[in-house]
């Protein structure tokens, strides 16, 4: 099993997190006034983040290989509206654009999760460091590269190994 750091909003990181710190980090997410988004990342840079509020989250594994990545969003397991949608986070726009857990993450009406979806997702992940097999997952790789585009203007290759981690495609 993997050792993560935890980073939650607006509290200190935490190095080796155990399973009862990730789900009490779940738990924060589902106040009405606490953290927004939570990340657990390894020594060898993939992680899985969940964001939002209001018991509308997205929730995201990022699998590195080498230079290159693949980038998956989860989705409830036979959903099949890829209607666009937001889920809201952050409470603090970090580009003072929006108010107050009001920052717009965009999503699918298949990428809405509730907050046992992230409770499930995230604990499984800490303790195989895989995505979960009872979920479905959006390779959502190629908005990344985009994004790395634009931002640094020049390109990511995605690898992909002969077989993925963790769940179905």
């Amino acid at each position: 099993m993997p050792h993560y750091r935890l980073m939650l909003e607006d509290h200190r990181d935490v190095d080796q997190v155990s399973l009862d710190q990730v789900r009490a980090a779940v738990q924060k997410l589902a106040g009405s006034s606490g953290p927004t988004f939570l990340n657990l990342k390894d020594a060898d840079g993939n992680w899985a983040q969940a964001g939002g509020t209001h018991g509308r989250f997205r929730v995201e594994v990022r699998d590195v290989y080498g230079e290159g990545f693949q980038h998956w969003m989860a989705a409830v397991p036979g959903c099949h509206d890829r209607t666009p949608t937001v889920v809201h986070y952050r409470n603090r726009c970090v580009e003072n654009e929006h108010p107050r857990r009001r920052c717009p993450l965009p999503a699918t009406v298949a990428n809405v999760m509730s907050i046992a979806d992230v409770l499930a997702i995230m604990t499984e992940y800490w303790a195989t460091g895989l995505r979960s097999t009872h979920y479905a997952w959006d390779d959502v790789s190629s908005d990344w590269i985009d994004a790395d585009l634009r931002e640094n203007g020049r390109g990511i290759k995605v690898i992909r190994p002969k077989r993925s981690k963790g769940g179905a495609a």
